[in-house]
């Protein structure tokens, strides 16, 4: 194993997880790590698994999913994502189990935390970082369910794991791109789905912070929320454009980009540019028309795909530990498509 990492340029802890299946890796390093074993000469005797089935192709569970409204396109794609991932590791006949509520009904998402509890081992969740949700992950997670945030991670309650956005850096990249795009005078607006949403929050303490230190004397404006709606982004954006005339720039790390879309066609002769994350309906015809500007786009699929692997691994493994899988972005304008 020591010669095979040193053959590979990796350690000899991923040679382990490699060639024993104790961890999900990169495919990229997996391929350097055989590749390599084979350029030395070595040959491995498979493992010989029960009924011809690997040890985590046997494994079986149930999955459950607490999501935001279907009223955002976002969470179709991430519905229809997580689905087709987790189903394989479904007993047959069963299938995952989804509830969709606002992001700002607590006391609904708490009460399906603990109906799911009653029929799954493992729920995937997005949700605010709120107190009520904090005290129903931990009570869930001492009866032995493991729960993994969602895109927005919670403050410590005992969660199995979170699988989302380096949100500082996305934060910083949107940042980065606002200093490029504003060349003239003009305040900054900022959408955030809700306050307790870390994610975003995040998003916006960087954003902000990276103009800070960039453009001291660029205004920006406390954000203002669109409760991950449509209709909220269009009213919000509605607000920005009529209270603030020298309005240059939006950052909308946030649900309800359609409502932003809808608002900013309507004033075409206000030139706003637009920063907002994705995927978004008919995004792609946002940003060829200049309603966006430049998309963050997260990788919905390769999500699904990393949390189910994931998942499956730590059941067959009976690992505790807590798993913090961080995912890539995409910078997307009209010019990349």
């Amino acid at each position: 194993m020591n010669a095979i990492a040193d053959a590979a340029g990796v350690g000899v802890a991923t040679v382990d997880r490699v060639l024993n299946r104790r961890m999900p890796v990169r495919a990229v390093t997996e391929q350097k790590v055989l590749e390599a074993a084979n350029r030395l000469g070595y040959r491995f005797a498979p493992v010989m698994p029960v009924h011809g089935e690997s040890q985590t192709a046997q494994v079986k569970l149930r999955m459950g999913f607490i999501l935001l409204s279907q009223s955002y396109s976002f969470y179709h794609s991430l519905t229809d994502a997580l689905r087709q991932e987790t189903q394989p590791l479904h007993p047959a006949g069963s299938e995952p189990l989804f509830y969709w509520h606002d992001i700002d009904d607590v006391a609904a998402v708490v009460a399906s935390l603990h109906k799911l509890a009653e029929q799954v081992e493992v729920i995937g969740l997005v949700a605010l970082d709120h107190p009520l949700i904090r005290h129903a992950i931990e009570s869930l997670s001492r009866q032995g369910v493991r729960v993994y945030a969602l895109f927005s991670n919670f403050s410590p309650c005992g969660h199995a794991g979170y699988f989302g956005l380096d949100n500082q850096k996305a934060g910083r990249t949107a940042g980065w791109l606002a200093s490029h795009l504003l060349h003239q005078p003009g305040s900054v607006g900022v959408l955030v789905g809700d306050h307790r949403f870390t994610c975003q929050e995040s998003c916006e303490i960087s954003f902000r912070s990276y103009l800070r230190e960039q453009d001291s004397r660029r205004r920006v404006l406390e954000p203002l929320k669109t409760h991950e709606s449509i209709d909220g982004g269009y009213h919000a954006t509605r607000q920005l454009l009529e209270e603030h005339a020298d309005l240059a720039l939006i950052y909308a790390p946030c649900g309800g980009i359609e409502g932003v879309i809808h608002a900013l066609r309507q004033q075409p002769q206000r030139k706003v540019a637009l920063i907002c994350h994705g995927p978004v309906k008919d995004g792609e015809l946002a940003l060829i028309d200049g309603s966006i500007t430049v998309m963050i786009r997260h990788e919905i699929e390769d999500m699904a795909r990393q949390l189910a692997r994931t998942v499956q691994q730590h059941h067959a493994d009976s690992d505790e530990h807590f798993s913090q899988v961080t995912l890539p972005f995409e910078i997307i304008t009209r010019e990349n498509l």
